[in-house]
């Protein structure tokens, strides 16, 4: 990937990057009272044209959606390949692999629940999968091919049919989710890969690493089995599965201990405490998780043009649509302003 292609495409984002909302715009907003005082606010953004739109201040979601898709839309056209998009579509992708599943073994229509932003054509798969669940048994196989060979579409396929046929044999919805998860992140690794970025790749490592430390977490708090943790448990982090398996045994405070030298350590070592109960440590590290994707962009600041420069905007992009998503729950719940503040993701700018 050479730098040089994303001269244009890094002074375009630039540009746009303008736009984003600031800490203290969210700090100012936050401070407002409801749902409706939040909107007018933001009518002087770049949320205007979706406001102006709007019928109903409760339908704000339809806002976040929009804006969201003509950022994607936005770099679809600045970017000089696909790379930096693909990588950052996957969660869309098995987002939809996920409800298209749960939408065939429960007969009904999710179609409200579908993200349109992975491009993928979904009524290709969702004809394949319902081809072969009504079969006694799966028949696809790879056969010769390579799963990395397969056309785009039959690779999605091939992931949903793998997490189907887990639901047939156990019948445990987790399964599914489960399945696609471990899929999701071993694309992730395999985008940046093909994007040739050591930061990239160890970045993905990282995250592999901390949803890892959910996952073992979640099984020790719900008093569940090893065997569901070495199911649960993903490849390709920097800490080994076997690591994870051993820790399983361990006690929070020795868990923290063993976290201290490796990667993930700075994100950890001050909400694993054994003051703190272990679904206020989950609901943690997964904050933990957007501020380490906006620690990526923090550290790429200084990048003049490249793939980087794209990259960053999006994940900002994600960040800031996920805090006003916290903070018009919180108008629309009446929850405390200071514990809304405290939920907020990190931001860029």
């Amino acid at each position: 990937m050479k730098q040089d292609d994303y001269i244009g495409a890094s002074i375009s984002t630039r540009i746009n990057e303008k736009n984003l909302l600031t800490r203290s715009d969210f700090e100012r907003l936050n401070d407002l009272d409801t749902i409706d005082e939040v909107l007018n606010n933001l009518s002087d953004t770049i949320y205007r044209d979706s406001i102006d739109e709007l019928s109903n201040a409760q339908e704000y979601e339809e806002i976040l959606k929009k804006e969201l898709k003509r950022s994607y839309a936005l770099l679809e056209e600045l970017a000089p390949d696909n790379k930096i998009l693909n990588y950052m579509k996957e969660k869309y992708h098995f987002h939809n692999l996920k409800v298209m599943v749960k939408e065939i073994i429960q007969g009904k229509d999710y179609k409200n629940l579908y993200m349109d932003l992975g491009g993928l054509d979904l009524a290709f798969i969702k004809k394949n999968l319902i081809k072969e669940e009504k079969k006694d048994s799966f028949d696809f196989v790879l056969g010769d091919k390579k799963e990395e060979d397969l056309p785009r579409e039959e690779k999605y396929l091939s992931f949903a049919k793998v997490a189907l046929e887990k639901f047939e044999e156990s019948n445990n919805p987790q399964d599914i989710d489960l399945s696609l998860d471990k899929d999701f992140y071993q694309m992730k690794l395999k985008d940046a890969k093909e994007m040739d970025s050591e930061k990239l790749i160890d970045f993905t490592r990282e995250e592999v690493d901390l949803t890892n430390l959910v996952s073992l977490l979640r099984v020790k708090s719900q008093d569940e089995s090893l065997d569901l943790l070495k199911e649960s448990l993903i490849d390709g982090g920097f800490i080994s599965r076997d690591k994870f398996i051993d820790y399983f045994s361990y006690d929070i405070n020795r868990i923290r201990e063993a976290m201290t030298n490796t990667n993930i350590g700075k994100y950890v070592k001050d909400i694993l405490k054994d003051d703190r109960n272990i679904d206020e440590m989950i609901m943690a590290l997964e904050k933990v998780i957007d501020d380490h994707l906006t620690d990526f962009t923090i550290d790429s600041k200084m990048v003049t043009f490249g793939p980087e420069v794209l990259m960053n905007f999006l994940i900002s992009k994600e960040i800031e649509i996920k805090n006003l998503r916290i903070l018009l729950v919180a108008k629309q719940n009446n929850l405390d302003k200071d514990l809304t503040l405290e939920r907020l993701r990190k931001s860029y700018v």
